[in-house]
């Protein structure tokens, strides 16, 4: 979250355009930009001085699934936003290929003009609704990564045991489903999770420090705290930039009958 007004005054608006839900706003800051909802929210702070570090928090911790899957060598994102998290996976992993599906063509528009998405190697962008995608999918994906909010909501589309069960389908074996979660409604969350519980394997959760947004972690695997806080340790040397991998990890709580309990 952040003050959009703040920011305008304080920044260069470079455009304004109008998406499936809301406006759009991009504004600079020195070496910053920024993606902004008119109603307020950072989608993507890209800092061209350091463009594969995620400006916001919530994009930063979805590294932990690499802690689920150390050997991933594909990911598939639902919601592209301004392709932090591809770019943060596409650099931590040289062998990894990312799959983009984007429903908003104004986001995809702004992301190829402003974020240097269309530079990104091994990464694929659709165009495509995620639901429709997921619904047709014959390829499996060692990370399937859900972050579908338009504006301010969690689509109730991507919240049936339809669209969990089809991100199971295109998982592998040893794979990993990530959601992000921002919104205040406790019952669709809770619906959520028991979905994929059932679907996928026991939900881990990684709260913000300094923000709102939960992560939630399930693995096809059935991966357990030792071996995610070894494979942690061993991946984090492997990143060839600095990250907080096994200090990420050490924050990850179960969600067991909807109920957090630290294990």
């Amino acid at each position: 979250m952040g003050s959009l007004k703040q920011a305008r005054n304080n920044s260069k608006t470079l455009c304004r355009i109008r998406g499936l839900a809301e406006d759009l706003i991009v504004t600079r800051k020195g070496a910053v930009i920024t993606l902004w909802s008119s109603a307020g929210i950072r989608h993507t702070v890209f800092d061209m001085n350091a463009p594969h570090l995620p400006g916001l928090e919530y994009a930063r911790n979805m590294l932990a699934a690499l802690a689920f899957c150390p050997k991933a060598r594909s990911c598939l994102v639902l919601g592209l936003g301004g392709g932090s998290v591809p770019r943060m996976l596409l650099k931590a992993s040289p062998h990894m290929e990312v799959e983009a599906v984007e429903i908003d063509p104004a986001i995809v528009e702004l992301a190829e003009k402003y974020f240097d998405i269309h530079a990104l190697p091994r990464c694929r962008i659709r165009l495509q609704d995620a639901v429709a995608f997921l619904g047709r999918c014959t390829s499996r994906y060692a990370i399937v990564m859900v972050d579908t909010y338009l504006g301010e909501q969690f689509p109730d589309q991507c919240a049936t045991r339809e669209f969990i069960m089809d991100a199971r389908k295109c998982l592998l074996d040893d794979g990993v489903l990530a959601v992000n979660w921002l919104s205040g409604d406790r019952r669709k969350r809770d619906t959520l999770l028991k979905m994929i519980e059932g679907s996928v394997g026991p939900v881990w959760q990684l709260p913000g420090l300094k923000s709102d947004n939960i992560l939630y972690f399930a693995s096809a695997g059935r991966a357990t705290r030792p071996a995610i806080l070894s494979a942690a340790v061993d991946v984090q040397t492997q990143i060839p930039f600095e990250n907080s991998l096994a200090r990420l990890v050490r924050r990850l709580e179960m969600v067991s009958a909807l109920e957090t309990r630290s294990i």
